[in-house]
């Protein structure tokens, strides 16, 4: 069985990787293969390194089960995620997002929906300008294997689902989202909102937020030195990460 999260909408195959910006820039539909496009891209070296700015994310979606293998590896390098973003047309006071829909390769793909909300809240810090351009709907499934009753994808599909609650759990997501998401048809997509996105995915995970708060004492980066600790200890936590997946000393 294949599971999908998304629309067809054409796009660049992931495999399609490069840092531009100092960004790891992951657009296009999720396809079965490109976590492992995208962990061996970054497991060269010189190629992490490029990354200054984590990981910007212009996707339909896509693949469920890849999106969940490459969320859990953007997770383990401890990178941020930042998704499209357009502020209202009141508040031009908000800057805009360092990647633009002319910097992709198709600019038309100027949203992160579905099955790339995965990989967005992997991010140890999420960025967003301003939400309008994250949503998310149930999964579908594309193909059916011949022979399968319904009690065969009755029980594929509730696999499926304890397969993204469990996700969803360890990337630090209220589960109300997962029931969100369960209700929203396939061919719809839910936004989410500005409300939303500040209370529950907005900054930094606990766990990061924990580390920072011990080591720079505040996470107020207006101040200089909590700027640069900042800084400093994400960077370690970024080189740790490389190290600890590909297994380098």
């Amino acid at each position: 069985m294949l599971w999908l999260a998304a629309d067809t909408s054409p796009g660049t195959a992931l495999e399609n990787l490069r840092v531009f910006r100092g960004v790891l820039i992951l657009e296009g539909k999720i396809e079965s293969g490109d976590y492992l496009s995208v962990r061996n891209f970054l497991r060269n070296e010189s190629n992490f390194k490029k990354i200054s700015g984590g990981v910007f994310l212009a996707s339909p979606g896509g693949s469920v089960l890849e999106a969940l293998k490459i969320g859990r590896l953007i997770r383990e390098l401890r990178l941020s995620t930042e998704a499209p973003a357009s502020p209202p047309p009141d508040r031009r006071d908000i800057s805009a997002p360092l990647i633009r829909g002319r910097d992709l390769s198709n600019p038309r793909v100027y949203d992160c929906a579905s099955a790339c909300f995965f990989l967005y809240v992997a991010g140890i810090y999420r960025t967003l300008n301003w939400a309008g351009r994250l949503g998310i709907h149930r999964p579908r499934m594309e193909k059916i294997r011949e022979g399968l009753t319904e009690g065969d994808v009755a029980n594929v599909s509730a696999r499926v689902r304890n397969a993204i609650k469990d996700y969803m759990e360890s990337m630090n997501v209220p589960e109300k989202y997962l029931d969100l998401m369960y209700s929203v048809p396939p061919n719809e997509v839910r936004w989410i909102t500005q409300e939303e996105f500040d209370a529950d995915l907005k900054g930094y995970v606990p766990e990061v937020r924990k580390t920072l708060n011990e080591r720079c004492g505040s996470l107020n980066e207006a101040e200089p030195h909590v700027r640069q600790c900042i800084t400093q200890v994400k960077a370690e936590m970024v080189t740790a990460g490389w190290r600890n997946v590909f297994r380098q000393n």
